[in-house]
């Protein structure tokens, strides 16, 4: 979220009804900010009563947000109200709010609105539904940073087209590596700083693959708390839309977001990163690593270290497809 104040904080609480601000005059449909008699932020839909018997009435079970579709009797309006219970959680309401005014701007009719306003409340139930809106933890939070440097790389050196990036990202999806493009897997690794030895491998499963190549890219980060250099992860992923451009992958693009837990809160907004340096190793015959067929059985869910030092010999310029550079 890019703004500072929230809108329902310049909408006075009624003596009755609801009352409302509007979002956007330019948009085709008439979006309100809204606040009810109990206070409870709203996002309203402003439609012609006369379609009220035409609307289908959905429930969707979303923790701390109800909606409904009935007539105003002050204006005879009729409206799709979309009710926040819990102020608290009034950053991630403006987020949900503020995605489904985008999405229905190229929507001709209320009806398909409403249809598309279902369907994103159905894309976002399971992360709304999180009671004590669990975040990424700084560790996450510093690895999503890293992979989504790969996915830049990828776009900004034309590795692979814009499509086949975005696509490519496959860890979110539970691929058992961060990045798949065809026969060609890389796995992501972020360290805060430059001086590490070595680098965490989270499971005995990580640097094995059927398929031709595997690469390991190392990522080193400066972390900044005070955001005086660098990037936060919501500008980051701002940037990356920017780039992507195409609303359709733009959409795949927060899927996969979504699947890692991530959505536009202010806590995002610190730290910010910037990238120290970059090694990339070739793990093929000889690379030091634990596979599952070297474990006794019985013994799983491995993790372990692995010494820069001993890996030297594999590293690569840079990652291509189906190869080193």
């Amino acid at each position: 979220m890019t703004t500072d104040r929230l809108p329902w904080e310049e909408i006075h609480t009624p003596a009755s009804e609801i009352n409302r601000l509007r979002v956007d005059r330019s948009h085709p449909h008439d979006f309100f900010w809204g606040k009810d008699v109990s206070g409870h932020y709203l996002l309203v839909l402003r439609f012609d009563a006369a379609l009220l018997d035409d609307i289908k009435i959905r429930k969707i079970a979303l923790t701390g947000i109800t909606t409904d579709v009935r007539v105003i009797p002050d204006t005879a309006d009729g409206v799709f109200l979309i009710t926040l219970q819990n102020a608290e959680n009034a950053d991630i309401f403006y987020t949900l709010c503020d995605a489904l005014v985008k999405k229905t701007r190229s929507v001709p009719d209320v009806h398909a609105a409403i249809d598309v306003i279902y369907a994103q409340l159905e894309r976002w139930r399971t992360l709304l539904s999180r009671a004590n809106r669990n975040r990424l933890s700084a560790q996450e939070v510093q690895g999503l940073f890293g992979e989504l440097l790969f996915l830049e790389e990828c776009i900004d050196g034309q590795h692979v087209s814009v499509q086949a990036a975005v696509e490519g990202w496959q860890g979110p999806m539970g691929a058992p590596h961060d990045f798949i493009f065809g026969q060609s897997a890389v796995e992501i690794k972020s360290i805060g700083g430059s001086y590490a030895d070595s680098v965490k491998i989270s499971t005995e499963s990580q640097l094995t693959t059927h398929l031709e190549t595997l690469h390991l890219r190392v990522i080193f980060l400066a972390v900044n708390t005070d955001c005086n250099t660098g990037l936060s992860l919501n500008d980051f992923i701002f940037r990356l839309k920017e780039k992507i451009a195409d609303s359709d992958l733009i959409l795949i693009f927060e899927k996969r977001l979504a699947e890692v837990g991530y959505i536009d809160i202010p806590e995002y907004d610190f730290p910010c990163f910037s990238m120290v340096q970059t090694r990339t190793y070739e793990v093929r015959e000889g690379f030091p690593r634990i596979t599952p067929e070297t474990l006794a059985p019985g013994i799983s869910g491995v993790s372990y270290c692995v010494a820069f030092s001993s890996i030297a010999g594999y590293i690569c310029d840079s990652f291509i497809l189906g190869g080193r550079k």
